[in-house]
């Protein structure tokens, strides 16, 4: 990933809480043919606090699931945080080409698979995470055990040890600051929750610079 300096967040905490914010992930592999590449979520593990260790799973049907259990070549995870078009009109003198500001983490690692026992302390642990902003959200005690154990049949569970992180912040670091504050305040004024959360990383990643 093409990464000037001016662009790397400004501590590798700011990256893995892009992670753990936006957990939705693309793996992706290198496969005989080609690349395979599965969205699928990939949560920080819980358990170790080092932050060096994804886990997920993908259904064992899937040609991605084999290559996972056989290949020792590195894998990538990609992580998108959040993203929007910038108009030229947001600048206040007009006079700067449209762009997009965004966010994206790139961690390259290696895969380790699962046992039963990992892969049903994982599923839980993604319960817990999913559900828990969600009002009386779902428990596993609520059905059966047999029926969540009797799928673990089909799917594959996996660690993901990170060797390398790459993360791009393009929040106008390279321009007037005027500018990159511009574009927050008009993401502000749009009010999603998307353009909120762009626009307090762009004041963060740009705090401590002057005109």
């Amino acid at each position: 990933m093409f990464v000037r300096p001016c662009w790397r967040p400004l501590s590798e905490q700011d990256a893995l809480e892009l992670i753990e914010k936006n957990p939705w992930a693309l793996l992706v592999s290198n496969g005989a043919k080609g690349p395979l590449a599965t969205n699928l979520p990939l949560l920080f593990d819980h358990r170790r606090e080092d932050k060096t260790v994804l886990v997920g799973h993908l259904a064992r049907a899937n040609e991605h699931a084999l290559l996972l259990q056989e290949s020792s070549v590195p894998h990538l995870a990609i992580f998108e945080g959040p993203y929007s078009y910038v108009t030229a009109s947001w600048y206040p003198n007009r006079d700067m080409p449209s762009t997009y500001y965004y966010t994206a983490v790139h961690c390259y690692g290696r895969i380790k698979i699962q046992d039963e026992a990992a892969l049903d302390a994982c599923v839980e642990w993604l319960t817990q995470v999913m559900e828990a902003p969600v009002p009386r959200g779902w428990q596993t005690h609520e059905i059966e055990r047999e029926a969540i154990t009797r799928r673990y049949k089909a799917i594959v569970g996996f660690e993901f040890h990170i060797d390398r992180i790459e993360a791009k912040f393009k929040l106008g670091q390279d321009e007037p600051l005027k500018d990159a504050l511009a574009v927050a305040e008009h993401l502000e004024k749009r009010g999603r929750e998307e353009d909120v959360a762009l626009a307090a990383m762009i004041r963060r990643q740009n705090s401590g610079r002057k005109e």
